[in-house]
């Protein structure tokens, strides 16, 4: 791992100013460096209505080594109709080459056939994206043509020409399923113990479906999901390998501008209470790059050219990954007549889960406290230990030590006296005010102070990225709310692609008092347990579920990788007896 970092670091700080795309003769050295990954998806079912989850887990490996990959940071999840519209994109966060999504199918999804592509940046150079095949059944629609059969028998599905390249077999698998009974009434709690080879997992468990249904890759035949044929590329994309990858470019308003794209600075402000702040740099082409290396989640970030030339340019994003014109093969699969009672009673049963939604909630997982801005101890004034005054001004005479307000022709500027008694006139102080960069210190000037709740101030010299500033005015307002007033035009709002945040979901459970409020309640799950990560650490792992009023087949299905990358893919059937 420290020789794939030092590598990465090596070819990519001579990329400056990285874009998520350099030509291709730039990129050749890195291509030849730096490990290939691919990417399998273990996700619970191929057959979906509206009203139901798709529940997925990422694993991207070393394509040689079948290891868990270091090189990127960050992936994405796609499902795509047959027409090439997406109906959601995802972007995850990978911590150990893994991550977790869910997506709920509305009822404004058609009936079709559609794909679940899964893929990080680097891949796109190699053409190693996952493709899986989704099928999605909506009742509540009145086109179903695209899945509707003539035929009154039910066809057989196979998403390949040869169908026996999906089966798997588990009779020598590392891992072992392991139940007491085969055999399960309603409402009973199964005890499921994992015995094999430690490594990283993921486990569903679901009712089989009566009728044929997409089959789906597995931890050892998804290979066989790779396009057959690799698309030209001109450029090569590189990896987000410390996070989330922004990059742009600024351009021109006036010729003369045209002539000086390089080294103009812009800072990136993401609001709010744990804030984020980023400055990059242009290139000759004026192009920048952004490295986002923590976990946000603010959904609109504020840009600015730095400096007195803001009115001179316009900021332009590169948009997000995508998959250039895959070669996709969707699967056929059809309804017909025949269906019409499976598809109401699962309809009906969907609905009714739903309905009680509200007493079986799914819960984020709490996030990680991410580090300080800075990490020196500020200078805090809380203005309500104070008498207050009307004005900013005002404040920082009879309140504010060690900073103060000067004047000059392009206006009022805060100016920090610093640790060693010095005043820098020269280096601006860095203006935050709830988290966003401020500029024009006369906005803040102008602003009502009765609405500041706080005023920090940092005397040191603080460095960001490849600027300095002379200390920090870091402003909190009462509400919160400053950024909505920064409506300058050299200010661009941009739209931030959220990570997909880690839950955890949902596990019924029926305790032996009769008073639990879950036992008065339909229980019509027929997905009975969905649990992402699944570590067997030692030789065993243990867990449990309880089986729902739903009877017929149930599959558990493990998928994974052991420690040292080999794959591993099992499953076990029970049943649930129908009530006599």
């Amino acid at each position: 791992m420290k020789y794939l970092f030092f590598t990465l670091t090596c070819f990519l700080l001579p990329l400056h100013f990285f874009a998520q795309a350099v030509d291709s003769s730039a990129g050749a050295a890195l291509l030849e460096k730096v490990p290939q990954e691919k990417i399998f998806v273990h996700y619970n079912s191929s057959l979906l209505f509206p009203g139901e989850y798709l529940y997925y887990k990422l694993y991207n490996l070393e394509k040689d080594t079948e290891e868990f990959s270091g090189v990127s940071k960050v992936a994405y999840v796609e499902l795509i109709s047959e027409d090439g519209n997406s109906i959601f994109k995802h972007k995850l966060l990978l911590k150990n080459g893994q991550a977790q999504g869910d997506f709920f199918i509305p009822t404004t999804v058609p009936s079709g056939n559609y794909k679940l592509l899964s893929y990080s940046n680097w891949m796109r150079n190699h053409d190693t994206y996952f493709a899986g095949d989704v099928a999605i059944v909506n009742p509540y629609r009145g086109d179903s043509s695209a899945i509707l059969s003539t035929s009154e028998e039910i066809p057989s599905i196979s998403p390949n020409p040869d169908s026996g390249k999906n089966s798997v077999k588990s009779e020598n698998s590392p891992v072992k399923i392991i139940l007491e009974n085969d055999i399960f009434g309603r409402r009973e709690k199964v005890a499921v113990d994992l015995e094999g080879v430690p490594g990283d997992y993921s486990l569903s468990v679901r009712k089989t479906d009566s009728i044929s249904i997409p089959k789906k890759f597995t931890s050892e035949n998804f290979d066989l999901s790779f396009p057959a044929t690799r698309q030209k590329i001109d450029s090569v994309f590189l990896p987000e390998a410390r996070g989330n990858l922004i990059s742009g470019r600024i351009v021109a308003k006036t010729p003369e501008a045209a002539r000086n794209l390089s080294g103009k600075k812009l800072a990136f402000s993401l609001p709010g209470e744990d804030y984020m702040l980023k400055i990059a740099t242009t290139n000759k082409q004026g192009k920048f790059y952004l490295n986002l290396d923590e976990a946000y989640d603010t959904p609109e970030a504020l840009m600015q050219i730095l400096g007195d030339e803001t009115e001179n340019y316009e900021i332009k994003l590169d948009p997000l990954p995508q998959i250039s014109n895959p070669d996709l093969k969707f699967a056929d699969f059809k309804i017909t007549p025949a269906m019409k009672d499976y598809i109401l009673d699962r309809s009906v049963q969907v609905q009714i889960e739903n309905a009680y939604y509200s007493v079986k909630p799914d819960t984020l997982k709490v996030i990680t406290e991410k580090e300080p801005f800075y990490t020196q101890e500020p200078t805090v004034y809380n203005l309500d230990d104070y008498t207050r005054f009307p004005t900013i001004k005002e404040t920082m005479v009879e309140i504010v030590m060690f900073a103060h307000l000067a004047r000059s022709k392009d206006g009022s500027q805060f100016v920090i006296n610093q640790t060693d008694g010095a005043t820098n006139f020269y280096l601006p102080a860095l203006l935050i005010v709830d988290g966003a960069m401020v500029q024009d210190h006369d906005l803040l000037i102008n602003y009502p102070a009765k609405y500041v709740k706080s005023i920090k101030i940092l005397r040191d010299n603080f460095f960001l990225g490849s600027h300095i500033f002379a200390g920090i005015v870091d402003v909190e307002t009462i509400e919160g709310n400053f950024s909505e007033t920064l409506n300058q035009d050299y200010i661009k709002r941009v739209a931030m692609k959220l990570p997909e945040a880690g839950k955890n979901y949902f596990k019924q459970s029926y305790a032996t008092s009769s008073d639990n409020p879950l036992s008065r309640i339909p229980d019509l799950r027929t997905q009975l347990l969905w649990v992402p990560s699944v570590e067997i650490d030692s030789s065993e792992e243990n867990m449990d579920f309880f089986t729902s009023d739903v009877p017929g087949t149930f599959e558990i299905h493990l998928e994974g990788f052991t420690n040292s990358g080999k794959p591993v893919s099992v499953k076990r059937t029970f049943t649930v007896q129908a009530e006599e």
